[in-house]
């Protein structure tokens, strides 16, 4: 039998988190990355208390025949954060930054959450100024329509 999680190895997901036990071992990894990490503890008394800031990229279902939502996603794990996207018809995009904070984690729509970076508060605020600064994608019309959420 492995010794770690495999592709069809049985997952909860607590939050951010996704956790796992294979002969009496317990692997944790956060949603959207490769790498497990064993735990000493349960998962029912595993601490999941917040570390560092996590840079986040949130895919969401927005409906039947609907493409995926994407979004950027900058927060401690399981706890309220800042959500940095543009919405609209794809002709005329506009950049929404959440205010106030976001809770994501338990969400009721579907999200998958992909982690990109451990990141402190100066990069925090740089990612700010990052997407405050890039203009949301715009067309004059339908057929000109090169860019969504997803650029």
């Amino acid at each position: 039998m492995s010794e770690y999680p495999s592709s069809d190895t049985p997952r909860r997901i607590i939050g951010l988190r996704e956790i796992c036990e294979v002969n009496g071992r317990t692997f944790t990894r956060l949603r959207g990355t490769q790498q497990w990490t064993e735990r000493d503890s349960t998962p029912e008394i595993l601490d999941l208390a917040p570390s560092s800031l996590n840079l986040s990229l949130v895919l969401e279902d927005q409906g039947e025949g609907e493409p995926r939502h994407w979004f950027l996603f900058v927060g401690r794990e399981n706890e309220h954060g800042y959500v940095y996207q543009v919405k609209g018809d794809a002709e005329y995009m506009t950049y929404e930054p959440s205010e106030p904070l976001v809770e994501i984690a338990n969400a009721e729509i579907r999200l998958d959450i992909y982690h990109l970076a451990a990141v402190d508060e100066e990069k925090a605020l740089s990612i700010r100024q990052v997407a405050e600064s890039e203009s949301p994608p715009r067309a004059p019309n339908r057929r000109l329509v090169t860019e969504n959420c997803q650029g």
